[in-house]
């Protein structure tokens, strides 16, 4: 193979001149007086070449004496002594660091993202700093702007909150790291040193850097290439390079790179380059053509920045945005199908109203279809709690087979329902797990409403408990319709959900396993699903530590039949904005031989408590203006209100929202819609 010539000085120069990166060469003095600059640093820093060169470095750049909290000058101090310690190259954070401004007065504001790497001698000796830095204040005011937005964007879930959060911390690095032609750093006193000094001082970059002839024949690799791809100079064939380009990428490299050879134009890709390791990671590759004062090309210079963790994220993101689009859709379509028979029924009722066992029909339904909504509801606010780590576990040493008879219990009536086969093996003897019982029946009772759910009706389905001195097995597999390489990988994700087929008619919110996933590991455990393919069953196994000690006896709350109540007349004020809810709930209170006033906001409220005495205050806790806590504090004060009970009835149910409305003094949490039965427990045991 030919050698070609040496890059001569005056073509150093010149490709020093060229580099679009701002650079500033600094001696590693105490004064770290400045030494050389391009042509990109001086127009970044309004600055001329004259009146800095020889200089020190902060005599030209000071703190903005406008900002009193500026620490720009001692951070780049503490940097740049860190580089003269340890000959290391020093990434900085994204620094505030405003420039004089001589033509307008004052200083510009900027901010700035700063890399500090030494230039080593072959001896050892630190030659010089190279001070890299890139104009991020576009950047930084871009992320100041979309603050609120993606505050707004976090509350729709919290995997998908995380991931968007992820992905912009990720395209910040990018921004502030991967200009590839970015990377080029010299002074004009190391590049009229000839070949070897532009060698050093590229080699000190992280990015892999290269040279081409005007043909575009690769004539030089930095030292990070040959550390990237395994490959050694002497064995390196510099004009195939082709072979670390992934395979499939190739062509795409080919005919992009042979365009920007043609036209002279910038050239700019993302593709697969072959780490040491075997692996492929994704790069961004771009260069620039270097020309003379003829406008021939004298030189390609380029660079090839390892973009892949950016890239998985990027695809993450927008395979966590697909799952959420489809789990919009088929929210939706849940929702309607309770809806469409609520609908119905609601239209049928005038028509039978003379007919009592069509009446109780069509309200039985209504009924059912209300609760299956309602279970929606609790399943979307259920695993929000879950899986931020909300619930509070009550934990006991307790005999997980009872956690199993209990889930079993529950599931019972789906599996008979599909005709499914159940078989349960459990030990003879106690199996102690310190557990929170209610919790751990959830996950089970998830994991066989999967299998009964996904296996063709008449199917098998098997628990099995199996203990060892450490921890107790429990897998629960069927006969379904199995799980393909690619959905074992998110099962456990949000919104994840089975293929829909003719013979699974029950729906669902693909919470489940993500709801099984966050319960298990918060009883520090682990649970990992199987199937050998499409069609062929699935494995669902939990892993829970075994607990020393003996199962306490967990407590059944059996339901006590109590004598019947005799009903008294009740004067109850019922205050809701909204006029349809107010009206339904104040027409059930009638109907139950209350006395009933509706209010629609809350000085209507103080003025009718101000005149009349109630027995019992319904307040909507989201009222406009005034809400029902501040208006609770404010009826307890008038003296028809003094005795009376406290209902809160609000759309809000968790765990958090009925403490806080216990603190403020609400003697019931009823949540919408209300039940008759909840409504009448109410105010039947409330001391009046």
């Amino acid at each position: 193979m030919d050698t070609p010539n040496a890059v001569s000085d005056e073509d150093l120069q010149l490709l020093f001149e060229s580099t679009p990166t701002p650079l500033l060469v600094l001696r590693p003095d105490d004064a770290f007086t400045i030494a050389g600059v391009n042509d990109a640093y001086l127009k970044e820093t309004l600055t001329v070449r004259d009146e800095i060169v020889g200089k020190r470095l902060f005599d030209v750049f000071p703190d903005n004496p406008a900002v009193p909290e500026a620490d720009a000058t001692m951070n780049l101090g503490a940097s740049l002594k860190y580089v003269v310690a340890t000959k290391k190259t020093h990434t900085m954070a994204i620094q505030r660091y405003d420039v004089p401004d001589k033509e307008r007065g004052g200083f510009a504001f900027r901010y700035w993202s700063p890399v500090n790497a030494p230039v080593v001698a072959p001896d050892g000796r630190l030659l010089y700093i190279l001070h890299r830095v890139e104009n991020v204040t576009d950047f930084v005011r871009s992320q100041q702007a979309n603050e609120t937005l993606r505050e707004q964007s976090r509350t729709l879930a919290v995997e998908l909150g995380r991931s968007e959060a992820e992905a912009s911390r990720r395209n910040a690095a990018l921004n502030v790291t991967t200009s590839a032609l970015q990377r080029m750093t010299a002074d004009a006193e190391a590049w009229r040193l000839g070949e070897e000094k532009f060698k050093l001082v590229t080699d000190a970059l992280p990015q892999m850097v290269w040279t081409a002839l005007p043909d575009g024949y690769i004539d030089y690799h930095n030292q990070h290439f040959y550390d990237f791809t395994g490959a050694t100079r002497e064995s390196t064939d510099r004009g195939e390079w082709k072979m670390f380009v992934h395979s499939d990428d190739w062509a795409n490299v080919e005919e992009t790179w042979g365009r920007s050879l043609a036209t002279g134009q910038p050239y700019e890709m993302m593709f697969r380059v072959r780490e040491h390791t075997g692996e492929y990671r994704w790069t961004l590759a771009r260069a620039i053509a270097v020309k003379g004062d003829s406008g021939a090309i004298l030189k390609w210079v380029g660079s090839n920045t390892d973009i892949h963790e950016r890239v998985l994220a990027a695809q993450e993101l927008r395979e966590t945005n697909r799952r959420k689009d489809e789990f919009l859709a088929m929210l939706a379509h849940e929702l309607r199908n309770p809806l469409a028979p609520i609908r119905a029924g609601a239209e049928l009722l005038p028509e039978v109203s003379g007919d009592e066992a069509q009446v109780n029909r069509v309200g039985s339904m209504i009924r059912r279809q209300i609760t299956h909504v309602m279970s929606l509801i609790d399943d979307l606010l259920e695993v929000s709690r879950v899986t931020q780590g909300l619930v509070s576990l009550e934990k006991v040493n307790l005999d997980f087979r009872q956690v199993v008879e209990e889930s079993i219990e529950q599931v019972r009536p789906l599996i008979e329902a599909h005709r499914h086969r159940l078989t349960v093996e459990l030990p003879d003897e106690a199996v102690c797990v310190f557990g929170d019982q209610k919790r751990l029946v959830q996950v089970l009772s998830n994991l066989l409403n999967n299998a009964a759910n996904y296996t063709p009706d008449g199917g098998r389905i098997s628990l099995t408990v199996e203990c060892s001195p450490s921890e107790v097995v429990t897998t629960v597999r069927d006969n379904g319709i199995g799980m393909t390489c690619e959905l074992l990988q998110t099962a456990f994700d949000l919104f994840q959900q089975g293929e829909r087929t003719s013979e699974r008619k029950e729906g669902g919110l693909g919470l489940g396993l993500a709801l099984v996933k966050s319960m298990v590991e918060q009883h520090d455990g682990k649970v990992v699903a199987r199937s050998p393919g499409r069609g062929r069953g699935s494995t669902l196994e939990v892993r829970l530590p075994l607990a020393p000690g003996e199962p306490e006896t967990v407590t059944v709350n059996h339901v006590i039949e109590q004598a019947p109540v005799e009903y008294k007349r009740r004067r109850v004020l019922l205050v809701d904005d909204n006029v349809e809810v107010a009206d339904a709930l104040g027409m059930v209170l009638d109907i139950m031989g209350n006395e009933v006033a509706i209010e629609h906001d809350a000085q209507g409220a103080l003025a009718r408590a101000a005149k009349e005495a109630f027995d019992f205050c319904i307040l909507d806790i989201g009222l406009p203006g005034m809400d029902g806590y501040e208006l609770a504090h404010h009826l307890r004060a008038l003296p028809g209100c003094g005795r009376a009970v406290f209902v809160a009835h609000t759309g809000y149910g968790q765990e958090e929202d009925r403490k806080k409305s216990e603190a403020a003094g609400f003697a019931h949490h009823l949540v919408k819609p209300v039940g008759i039965q909840d409504l009448q427990n109410v105010l039947n045991h409330s001391g009046h």
